[in-house]
């Protein structure tokens, strides 16, 4: 069984994790995070990127949520594709049932994983759009903590990868910037396994 992967690049510790050292996992891509603020062309990048797996791989695994665009593109490619059947990368992580649990603790939280963590303020500033205003002079930080008014907590989620110290204090940094509380959790990306192994299982007989 040769496996490919297309994944959003804030999966990367994660799925590394995971299929190191595995020899079914034959080509993997990592798409820019950013690209999810439209999630059309997000759609559109992901479909290209796997036809491009075509006659290299059985099948290719999605490292990404539906992420607004993405339920049904199953029926879209012509290779088997697994895609995770949850809203985002937050949900596939932490669970969907840990993800609700949280928002009813604190509505206005914004979830950070290690990846997340990485990518930082910079992230923020593509995710609402703030180049523009850049471009125009304009405090990208100052419109940020407008636009995060209702924000009133940041949750790091630590799933195990990279350097943790490192993790938290951007982290830290983060919500400094944008007046939050930050809070830490822990998890373990077993769901994400769980998706993954799909790839491996046999396909079932089509019914005549």
């Amino acid at each position: 069984m040769r496996i490919g992967i297309v994944a959003c690049s804030i999966l990367r510790g994660e799925l590394e994790k995971l299929v190191s050292g595995d020899p079914d996992v034959t080509e993997i891509i990592y798409l820019d995070a950013a690209i999810h603020v439209n999630p059309q062309k997000m759609k559109e990048a992901i479909k290209e990127q796997i036809g491009t797996l075509k006659g290299k791989v059985d099948r290719v695994f999605l490292g990404y949520g539906f992420c607004q665009s993405l339920k049904g593109i199953e029926d879209e490619v012509d290779i088997p594709v697994i895609l995770p059947q949850v809203d985002d990368c937050i949900a596939l992580l932490l669970t969907p049932e840990r993800y609700a649990e949280e928002k009813k603790k604190e509505l206005g939280t914004w979830f950070m994983t290690p990846g997340w963590t990485e990518a930082g303020f910079e992230m923020v500033v593509k995710e609402l759009r703030l180049e523009r205003a850049i471009k125009l002079g304009k405090d990208p930080l100052e419109m940020a903590r407008r636009l995060f008014t209702h924000y009133r907590r940041g949750l790091y989620i630590d799933t195990g990868v990279g350097d943790d110290d490192v993790n938290q204090a951007s982290a830290a940094d983060f919500c400094d910037k944008l007046n939050l509380q930050l809070e830490k959790c822990e998890a373990e990306p077993f769901l994400l396994k769980e998706w993954f192994e799909r790839c491996k299982q046999p396909e079932e007989p089509q019914l005549p």
